[in-house]
This record gives C-alpha cells, structure tokens and sequence, in this order.
C-alpha cells in the first residue's frame, strides 16, 4: 500500500465524511457537497505533515522487518531479532514447509524453526546470512488511547495505519473479570439497559437486576453496549469494581466479585462473515494491544511504529475487519530474554511429489500442530 494510496483514501474518507453529516437535500437534488478551499487546505496540510513524520520515523523498522514466504506465497513477516533469526507468529509459520524470506540484497534466505514461545504464538526461525539488526522495542505503556500507530513493510511503507483503540488487556477468559449480565447491542445512549442477570453471576450475587439501567463503571460514565464491554474485559478476575445503577429511578452502588468465565464466547456466522477472513489463533493471549488498523492475516509479524518512530509492538493477530491485536513491545522484549520452547517440526512421514520435499508436512501434521499450539496458548 503506497502513502499515495493511503493518502487518496483518506481524503476520499474525507469527502464521504463531509456527505455524511451535512444535512441530506431534497429528493432530486442530491450532490457532493462542496468543501471549503480554507477546509480542503487544511485538510492537505494536515495529511502531508502525517505522512512525512511516517517517512521520518519508518526508518527504523524497514531495517528490521522482513517477509516470509512459504514456496512462492508470502505467509507472513517476521522481525529481526539479531543474530540472524526472526521472530514470527508460530501458527501461521511453524506449520509451513521451505521457509524463506529474501534479505536486504534480495537474496533468498532459507528459514528454519529453532523453537517457540508457544504462550505468545510465536516461533523463533534462523535464517542464515540475514545480516540484519535487532529491533529496539520501546514501551508501549506510555501510549493513550487514540495514538497514532502505523505498521510498516520492508520498504519503509506503512501497510496500514489507525489509531490505538484498547489499551494493553489479557483476552484469557481465565483472567478476565465475568459480571454475568446481558446487554442489549444496540443501546448507544448514555447508561445501558440491563436486559438479563444470569444465575449465580457476580451480578447476580450483588443484587443487580434486569431493567436497571448501568451507569458507570468505577465512575466512569458509560455510553452504549461496545464501551461497556470494553471497560468490563480490562477488568480481572476477583476485582470489586464500583457500579453505578438506577433502578426505579433510584441511583445506587454495587461492588460486584468479578468471577471467571466459564464459557467460550459466540461467534454468529453473520459476526464472522462481517469482520472477513481472520488469523485462526486471534485469543487467549496474556497481554495485547488493540488497534482499529485494516489489516490481512498474512500481515501478522509487522512492527508497529508510534509518530515518534519507537517500535511499540508487533503484529500476533487480525481479529476482525477494523481489529488488530498488537504484542507490546515491552512483552516482546521480556519474552525474547528467555529461551524458546521446542516444538517437533518432523512430519509423520514423509511426502513426495508436486515439488515438495520430504520436510513437507501433511495436512494432517499441519493441523496437529497447529491445535497443539492452540491448546499451549490456552495453557493445556
């Protein structure tokens, strides 16, 4: 994706903004509207100076980010870490047969699984003759919410680039505090109906009953269903958080014992279909940041730059159209202090023919791998 790309697109968004909050006119009298030269100036300014801190700060992570390729298809990419190895997301790597990727000089490098950091998905490959510097991870504990974020490719462009929507969370069920109640998706005004309290709950055991209307979260006003789910999945289990209700048009306080949750959330076929293909390991991760950047699932392992050019994150996931799971960089250095886990990468047997090779796994290796990575990730 090219900065004249992204930068059409966004003005493109731009006009279909201006479209959508002016007054709609009269049947037969639709047109675009027109935008002010002082509007549209500043407008252009704005996008240049983005796009130019962009060019500024990529710098640093288009020496560190490499793609990887499995055959002639590209998989995935992975940061540098030194030394010649890579780390990438294991489930989307580790099950793939003639692991390569193509240096600075485009030269073909052939990768290797050393082992795995099977808590994060992620896997650590060699890669002989990389020649390549480590990243510098910088803390993304600084960032607020609505930072600018942008992931960048090996040529210093950003593949995508959005805003930090969700601060760092764990997306264990074991770690998240559960309240146990039933919120209608389409509440959007300020407080929010409850619509159930299911049995023995946290929010059952506090008294909380269906019509009362939820207020603020450790007072915090809350504004609609998605907000109050963001604000109740940052919070842990056995945590006793202030909430605010009115009931019968009388405000009251209740301390709720947040519990574990005890069962897989729903995905609907329509959810899915609306937020596209997805990575299939996209939960259960201790600690990520989340971002509203459009993404594909090939693109998992960019780093993720701040405007100040630190690399804040790698990619580990796309979770949905506009959801984008980051590990934080301050994660990713801790991690990589320890030494990975090994995997079994040998096939059970071996596979010839249409130009594979006998390192070549089955369909059926593949996905017993793949589950094992799975069941590691949620701690099985």
């Amino acid at each position: 994706m090219s900065m004249n790309f992204i930068y059409d697109r966004m003005m493109k968004t731009i006009v279909l903004t201006f479209m959508i909050v002016m007054p709609l006119p009269v049947s037969g009298q639709m047109r675009v509207p027109h935008i002010p030269k002082a509007d549209l100036a500043l407008t252009n300014k704005q996008a240049i100076e983005v796009f130019d801190a962009l060019r500024g700060v990529s710098h640093l992570c288009k020496e560190v980010v490499f793609p990887i390729y499995s055959f002639r298809s590209r998989i995935a990419y992975g940061v540098s870490i030194g030394k010649d190895r890579l780390i990438a997301k294991a489930s989307e790597v580790a099950i793939q047969a003639h692991l390569m990727t193509l240096n600075k000089k485009n030269e073909t490098v052939r990768l290797t699984v050393i082992g795995a950091y099977p808590d994060h998905d992620l896997v650590l490959l060699s890669a002989p003759g990389l020649g390549a510097p480590a990243a510098q991870w910088g803390d993304s504990s600084t960032l607020e919410e609505g930072s600018f974020l942008t992931a960048i490719r090996p040529d210093g462009e950003a593949q995508a680039m959005g805003v930090l929507s969700v601060h760092e969370r764990s997306l264990r069920q074991t770690d998240q505090g559960y309240l146990g109640v039933a919120i209608d998706p389409r509440e959007m005004g300020e407080g929010v109906v409850i619509a159930s309290v299911f049995k023995d709950s946290a929010a059952h055991k506090a008294g909380m009953m269906p019509g009362d209307t939820l207020l603020k979260i450790k007072g915090k006003i809350v504004k609609g269903y998605y907000e109050v789910s963001t604000m109740l999945r940052r919070l842990k289990v056995g945590e006793k958080p202030e909430l605010s209700i009115v009931r019968e048009g009388q405000p009251r306080l209740v301390f709720p014992t947040l519990q574990a949750r005890q069962v897989q959330q729903y995905e609907s076929r329509r959810m899915k279909s609306m937020d596209g293909e997805q990575n299939r390991v996209r939960s259960n991760f201790s600690n990520v940041l989340q971002s509203d950047m459009e993404l594909g699932v090939e693109d998992t392992g960019l780093p993720v730059a701040d405007l100040e050019g630190r690399i804040v994150g790698m990619v580990i996931a796309r979770a949905g159209r506009i959801s984008t799971l980051i590990l934080p960089g301050e994660e990713m250095k801790d991690l990589l202090s320890r030494e990975p886990q090994e995997i079994d990468m040998k096939p059970s047997r071996p596979i010839r023919g249409a130009g594979r090779s006998s390192e070549s796994m089955s369909a059926d290796d593949r996905e017993k791998l793949l589950r094992k990575l799975q069941d590691l990730l949620e701690g099985g």
